[in-house]
This record gives C-alpha cells, sequence and structure tokens, in this order.
C-alpha cells in the first residue's frame, strides 16, 4: 500500500508539477511571432481569466540572420505545441486519476484550487486541437519513433479523451473517437500499420515498429523502461534468464485456479493467463534464442534455463533451496501439514502469496549475457496502433455493430497465432462487454490501462474478480489525493469517499 501510495503521490506531483511549469496556452503556428511585450502582458492577463497567452517570444531577425527567421520562428512553435500536447496528456492522466486538476496558465500563476472535471476535460480538449494541426507527421513506415509527439500522437490522445468521456465527464463522445480512429487508420495523421508479429511492437527494436505512435525512448542508464517488469521476476530469475541482475519478486498475474487446481468460474473477469488461448503464440514459456529473437512472454512452471539445464531458479524463502516452480495458484502450499490440515483448507488472497505463487510476465524482453549490450533496448511503447483499432472496435460494438468490431478486432488478434490461424476469433456471436475487457486485457497486459478500461465499462466498483469485492462506491473510480500534494496546497480538497465532498 505505502509503494501505491508514493506512485500515486509521485503521479499527481508530476502532473501538478507540469502544469505549473508548463505553459499550457492555445495559440496555434499561426501565432503572430512579433508580438510585442506589451501584446504578451495582455495575453498573461487574458490568461487569467481563461484566455490564450504567449509562452514564446521571437522577434523578427534582421541583418545577415534575417533568413533564418522564418524556420526559427517555425521550429519553435513546433516545441511549444510539443509542450502543449504533453501538458495535455499529463492533465488527462490526472483527469483519470483524481478528477478535476488545477489549471495553470503562466509560471506566474499563484496556488490554484482545482477546477472541476469538465473544465479540466475542456482544457485537455483545447490544447489538444490546437497543437495537432502544428505537429509534423510521420511521413514513411520504419521510421525510427524517438519520442517526438507527431500528429498522431496528440490525435490518439484526444480520441482517448473522447473515449472516457462518459467516466470523466458523465458525457458520451464515442462517436468523436471512432472519428478520429478511423482517421488515424486511413492514415490522415501519418504512415502507420499494423505490426506483422506480436512481438513487434515489444522487442529489442520496437522504435523501428510500424505500429509504434509514441514510444517514450529508453536505453541503457537513460530511462531504463524494462525495470518495471523486475517487479515480476523471482530474486533468482537471472539464472534463469542468464543475466546477472536479479529481480524484485513483487508483481503477478491474479490467479486462474484455486487451490485445488480448478478453475475459478464464479466471476467473469480476472484470470488473464488462462484467457490466452493455448495456441496464442505469447503463451509460450519466455525464452531468449539469440540474436535479439526470442519466443512467448511468461515466466511458467520450473525455473530451469533452457539452454543449459544444471542452471536452475531457486528458492529462497519458502522454496528454499528448491526449484522454482511457478503456479497459476496464490495459496500457502507450504504451510500444508503445520497450519493446514489439507489444500482444501487453503485460502486464496493477497496475503496469501509465495515466492512461486502466480505467472509472470515478461511484456519487454531479456536478453542473455551474450548479448548485454541489448538490454534496456525496448522503448516504453505508450500509443500503438493496435490501440486505435481496439478503440474503434469498442465504439463499433457501443453502437451496435458487432460484426464491424469483430474484423477490427481480429486484424490484431491473428499475428499471435501460427500462420494467423486463430482458433477464437471474436465475432458477432461472441463479443459482448466481456470478451471485449477481455480482448483489452490479453493484448495490452502490463500496459497500464486496465482500471481505466474497467471504469469505463461501470465495472471497477461493480464486478468481482479474484480477491476483489465490488464496494458499487463510484467514488472508488477515482484515488484519494495524497496528503503530500494537500499539504503542498491548502487550496487543494480531497475527493469524496476519502473524506471530501463533490465537486462543484
Amino acid at each position: 500500500m505505502k509503494k501505491a501510495m508514493k506512485l500515486v503521490s509521485l503521479v499527481l506531483a508530476v502532473v501538478m508539477l507540469l502544469g505549473c511549469l508548463t505553459a499550457c496556452g492555445s495559440k496555434s503556428a499561426t501565432t503572430d511571432a512579433t508580438a510585442s511585450t506589451d501584446t504578451a502582458s495582455n495575453d498573461t492577463a487574458a490568461a487569467s481569466d481563461g484566455g490564450e497567452i504567449v509562452i514564446a517570444l521571437i522577434s523578427n531577425t534582421t541583418g545577415d540572420y534575417a533568413q533564418y527567421g522564418q524556420p526559427v520562428r517555425d521550429g519553435a512553435m513546433l516545441y511549444i505545441n510539443q509542450l502543449n500536447a504533453i501538458t495535455a496528456y499529463f492533465y488527462m492522466k490526472g483527469l483519470d486519476y483524481f478528477g478535476g486538476m488545477p489549471i495553470y496558465h503562466s509560471v506566474n500563476d499563484g496556488l490554484r484550487p482545482r477546477n472541476t472535471a469538465l473544465e479540466t476535460y475542456r482544457h485537455v480538449e483545447t490544447l489538444l486541437k490546437n497543437a495537432i494541426p502544428a505537429l509534423a507527421k510521420k511521413s514513411s513506415l520504419g521510421a525510427p519513433e524517438d519520442g517526438y509527439i507527431k500528429q498522431a500522437a496528440a490525435a490518439a490522445m484526444l480520441a482517448q479523451l473522447y473515449f472516457n468521456a462518459e467516466a470523466y465527464i458523465g458525457e458520451e463522445h464515442f462517436d468523436e473517437c471512432a472519428q478520429i480512429c478511423r482517421d488515424i487508420i486511413g492514415g490522415l495523421y501519418g504512415v502507420y500499420e499494423l505490426d506483422d508479429t506480436w512481438y513487434g511492437p515489444h522487442t529489442f527494436d520496437n522504435d523501428s515498429s510500424h505500429e509504434a505512435i509514441w514510444n517514450v525512448p529508453s536505453e541503457n542508464s537513460k530511462v531504463e523502461w524494462s525495470w518495471y517488469f523486475k517487479y515480476f521476476y523471482h530474486n533468482s530469475s537471472y539464472v534463469y534468464f542468464d543475466i546477472e541482475t536479479a529481480g524484485y519478486n513483487g508483481f503477478i498475474l491474479t490467479p486462474s485456479l484455486n487451490p485445488q487446481g480448478s478453475y475459478y468460474t464464479q466471476w467473469k473477469l480476472g484470470s488473464p493467463y488462462r484467457k490466452f488461448n493455448d495456441k496464442d503464440l505469447r503463451k509460450k514459456p519466455y525464452r531468449y534464442l539469440g540474436n535479439k529473437r526470442y519466443e512467448g512472454m511468461f515466466l511458467v512452471g520450473k525455473q530451469v534455463n533452457f539452454d543449459d539445464p544444471t542452471k536452475v531458479c531457486l528458492g529462497q524463502k519458502e522454496y528454499s533451496g528448491k526449484v522454482i516452480d511457478m503456479v497459476d495458484q496464490v495459496a500457502r502450499f507450504s504451510e500444508v501439514g503445520s497450519k493446514y490440515g489439507s489444500v482444501a483448507e487453503l485460502t486464496s488472497t493477497m496475503a496469501d502469496g509465495e515466492e512461486n505463487s502466480g505467472i509472470r510476465l515478461v511484456k519487454s524482453p531479456q536478453p542473455n549475457l551474450a548479448d548485454k549490450q541489448l538490454r534496456w533496448n525496448p522503448d516504453c511503447p505508450v500509443i500503438r496502433l493496435s490501440e486505435i483499432y481496439y478503440m474503434l472496435a469498442e465504439c463499433e460494438l457501443r453502437a451496435g455493430h458487432k460484426k464491424e468490431a469483430a474484423e477490427l478486432i481480429n486484424q490484431v488478434r491473428a499475428r499471435n497465432f501460427e500462420n494467423r490461424n486463430d482458433p477464437d476469433p471474436v465475432t458477432a456471436d461472441n463479443l459482448d462487454e466481456y470478451r471485449m475487457l477481455d480482448e483489452w486485457m490479453i493484448e495490452f497486459l502490463g500496459e497500464g490501462r486496465r482500471r481505466t478500461d474497467l471504469i469505463r465499462w461501470g465495472a471497477f466498483t461493480s464486478e468481482s474478480w479474484w480477491d476483489h469485492t465490488p464496494s458499487n462506491d463510484k467514488n472508488m473510480n477515482r484515488f484519494p489525493i495524497p496528503n503530500s500534494a494537500i499539504s503542498a496546497n491548502n487550496l487543494i480538497k480531497q475527493n469524496p469517499g476519502y473524506g471530501g465532498t463533490a465537486e462543484e
């Protein structure tokens, strides 16, 4: 819980810091770059009333350097609109996590109270609408995605905003989301296409993925995106991977089996490992094959190195000295015969985990020591074209067009099977909200969107899954504001359900 609160605190801090330090004006690329300081002062004053502001001043370049004036101004506006897009993104994350955020227009603004969710929503919408036409487009497939926010990335952010509008502000905007998704797929915002392989968006060279819309670059000693997945790895997983760095053994997939070995059938959500079809190429145990090639994306079963069976992952706690056997279950099996009389007495909750409990995810591949220079090479895929297909599919489903929705999902699913032969494709007959949520879950497992998807479907507080009892309290759709944020700004009020009152 402490780690979770620290993460929430960090996210809020980043959101609010960006709101304070990054000016959020909505001037487009046609802004008069020769504005005087008097004009800038007037714009700043207008910003306090919700108007636009100037966040950069570029005077006319004269003399020998006059020829560079317009290119410099154009370049500056590109950077400014990237700032507006990234600001919009973090405000949208704040809206998703906490609701209304304090909206800052200038670094000279003093502390502000929280704006309403609707005001925050409109602010994000305006920033993105003004930024999109001023950003560059991706012009060729395979061109490295270097973190630059291009038109498609900002357009996708706007689609995400509309996609979740009902959860954010109580208004449906699925039609607007669908149109943007169609335009992205159709190439209006640049050139993209689905990768042919399931690992294309995640592999060591995923900066060249055809479906990468926005990746955050990750290189050794820079961002190191892959550290997140180390929380899935056992302390001794370095032997399995044939590397020298240990895992943290903190994250697992929610189990599919109860302690007695039967599948959970009493709820429709959860059980991610089971939801992967047995013929799905991703369901294989992870194995690095050398030369950037690998297969599978799970740590499951006996943790024995594929290339050298003498190298085994040994337990350090409940199974000290024994080969770790990762199971799709959570229970205190080691205490049968001491604390528990039989397996039938075992419970399964987050408090019952052991060091071998749960299947582990390897979404970002690990090289072996021979190729250690590849470590951290995979970039963090923030937005990829598969998400656009799935958003459009869900919009079509909600509009009653199940056949069209199924076809969109299947275009992505096919690459997960040998010869693109999907044994369980989505159809108009089997597609409902639960199949849609399952498709989101298995395609984007570990990519940090499950909570948002469940909230959009009204399932986060109303449905049951392993160790989750519904609260039926919609206040829980938002996180509490960390006390540290409230202490830093006494104008910020706590969210309802956590001691606060509803937004006005």
